[in-house]
């Protein structure tokens, strides 16, 4: 059981990709934000402070990868877990930068590890 409820933001294109994730992690007890692209996170950043950031790397306008490097300067604190479709970016040096890299055809499950273990 946790000790406190979580804030977590998803960063991801896709609304039905950022309304299922937001439905799973309601359900597990966290806050749960979503964003739809990179100019949107960097202003959710401003006023916020979530704990964990779920990004997707690609997105119009603006992207994850186009933001990534701001993230920690706007939110020193919060946990960044990756989270994209493209198997290309496992090895790649936002995998290795990133709190948790996990990819979107992995079971919800492995999604909720990552952020119970950084939360």
């Amino acid at each position: 059981m946790q000790k406190k409820t979580a804030r977590v933001v998803i960063a991801d294109d896709n609304a039905d990709i950022r309304q299922t994730l937001k439905d799973i992690l309601t359900e597990a007890g966290y806050l749960a934000d979503t964003v739809k692209d990179g100019y949107e996170l960097v202003g959710y950043l401003k006023k916020n402070e979530p704990e964990i950031i779920v990004l997707d790397l690609m997105m119009p306008e603006k992207n994850g990868i186009e933001v990534f490097d701001c993230l920690k300067c706007i939110r020193p604190t919060s946990k960044v877990i990756i989270y994209t479709a493209f198997h290309k970016y496992e090895a790649s040096l936002f995998a290795r930068i990133a709190d948790r890299f996990v990819l979107k055809d992995a079971s919800p499950q492995k999604l909720l590890d990552a952020i119970k273990d950084l939360a």
